[in-house]
């Protein structure tokens, strides 16, 4: 695992998922597979990535929580 604040969409797993909540209560889990189809880079800090998304409720833009749900380790 890699410190939520030096985390790249390159450290997600096929498990693991950004969690982005937005200030009005509406989360949703993105994988990395989900993120590329966006145009993200994979050298992009995941705590970046707030900047760029917008509520699907709300239409609010750049004030989501982003955090990393890491998946099980075998």
């Amino acid at each position: 695992m890699v410190p939520l604040y030096a985390a790249r969409v390159s450290d997600l797993g096929p498990g693991d998922f950004v969690q982005v909540e937005c200030l009005c209560g509406q989360t949703e889990l993105l994988t990395a597979a989900m993120l590329a189809t966006a145009s993200v880079a994979p050298e992009q800090k995941v705590l970046d990535l707030g900047d760029r998304m917008r509520c699907r409720e709300c239409d609010e833009r750049g004030k989501p929580v982003v955090s990393i749900r890491w998946g099980p380790v075998l």
